[in-house]
């Protein structure tokens, strides 16, 4: 049996980098509950990842997984924030509502589950909490206004609870993926004005979420994030952040910070207008 077994709860376990990291920390002998809304109501059984039904929008079902994974194992020492979701259009052809289910499963939910592992942790004086941001957390891109804004909104929501949790014991790392091969497209829907003949942007749109699309297929492989994952939770002292995928995209991060913004909109633009693939 491993040493230092640890009691790990994934959410958006069901697909993408969260199915990846679940099943990579259940085959390296930690416990591993895989928390998703799509799964069903089963009773957990003995092997690793463990699936249970987690809907990260939904308060009484955050606090039902939480209660019962501390009434059986006594403890949840790592808690990794993976559940997302994006809608692609233009700021005007996204609608309110659009906009607020992003939010309210990228920002809201993680802070939902933070706040509901929290009170165990600090009890106990140890924990590790993995939030997902993104590259899109830390630049923008056209038709993503959504996501990049929960992204945002994650990483100072994450910097501050580190401040606050660290005297507790709890450690939270935030982790920032370029393009990975993560998932069905059924998780990035077009917002429905987008899809209209009618839209300014359709054009633009069409021609940008077409290099979005070719960018993740071609992306980094979601084992390779979770290898990275595993390493952190058996590391004594983890960094704040981590960038992991595509060295490219990590190259623009610093090439934002580097130019002036003006300047750096013009290369995203013309990246994403370039129609090369």
């Amino acid at each position: 049996m491993r040493e230092n077994r640890k009691v790990i709860l994934v959410t958006g376990a069901s697909s993408g980098l969260g199915l990846a990291v679940a099943n990579h920390l259940g085959n390296t002998g930690h416990i591993v509950y895989a928390g998703a809304r799509s799964f069903g109501n089963e009773t957990p059984g003995e092997a690793s990842p463990r699936r249970v039904r987690l809907d990260v929008t939904d308060e009484k079902s955050v606090n039902d997984v939480i209660n019962s994974i501390i009434s059986a194992e006594g403890r949840i020492d790592v808690l990794v924030n993976c559940a997302a979701m994006l809608v692609l259009g233009s700021v005007e052809d996204i609608s309110l509502g659009e906009f607020e289910n992003v939010m309210n499963t990228n920002l809201i939910g993680t802070v939902r589950m933070c706040k509901a592992v929290l009170p165990h942790m600090r009890e106990r004086k140890t924990g590790l909490i993995i939030n997902f941001s993104s590259i899109m957390g830390l630049l923008a891109i056209p038709f993503q206004c959504a996501y990049s804004a929960s992204k945002f909104a994650i990483e100072g929501f994450s910097e501050a609870l580190s401040l606050e949790a660290g005297d507790f014991g709890v450690k939270v790392v935030i982790i920032e993926p370029t393009d990975h091969k993560s998932g069905s497209q059924k998780y990035r829907p077009h917002a429905e004005k987008a899809k209209s003949e009618n839209s300014p942007y359709r054009d633009t749109f069409l021609r940008v979420t077409k290099k979005i699309e070719y960018d993740e297929a071609n992306g980094s492989e979601p084992e390779a994030l979770a290898r990275v994952i595993e390493r952190i939770i058996d590391s004594r002292n983890p960094k704040l952040r981590y960038k992991i995928g595509k060295f490219d995209q990590k190259l623009s991060v610093a090439a934002k910070r580097i130019l002036p913004g003006r300047i750096f909109e013009k290369v995203i633009l013309s990246y994403y207008n370039s129609g090369k693939e």
